[in-house]
């Protein structure tokens, strides 16, 4: 069961911040946005043997950044399963008539597909 909302008179009025001189918008992605550039100058000037030699000899640091520039939430996403049975059977059709050379020459009628044998 979640907490009860604070009494009325001790809540922010609309638009007023309970930490006004808090983080300022947009602080931490221009933070990123620099350690980011300053990696990327790093690399630039010593490049792959000092991840190789960081690898060697700080294989739990190695791991840990890796881990840390991974995206936090991977979003799966499966699109074909918004099509019915008929427009995947379509959507196969037109694959294997474009993989065998196309539809027959002005009638529209996917070529065969040639025998096993």
């Amino acid at each position: 069961m979640p907490a009860p909302p604070p009494p009325e008179h001790s809540r922010f009025p609309p638009g007023k911040s309970g930490n006004p001189g808090g983080k300022p918008q947009g602080a931490r992605n221009r933070l990123t946005a620099h350690f980011l550039n300053a990696l990327a100058d790093d690399f630039e000037k010593h490049g792959k043997a000092v991840i190789e030699e960081a690898r060697i000899k700080d294989p739990m640091g190695y791991v840990k950044t890796i881990g840390a520039l991974m995206p936090k939430q991977i979003e799966q996403t499966q699109p074909l399963d918004d099509l019915t049975d008929g427009e995947l059977l379509a959507g196969i059709a037109l694959l294997r008539s474009r993989l065998t050379g196309g539809a027959r020459a002005g009638t529209g009628e996917a070529a065969e597909l040639p025998q096993a044998h």
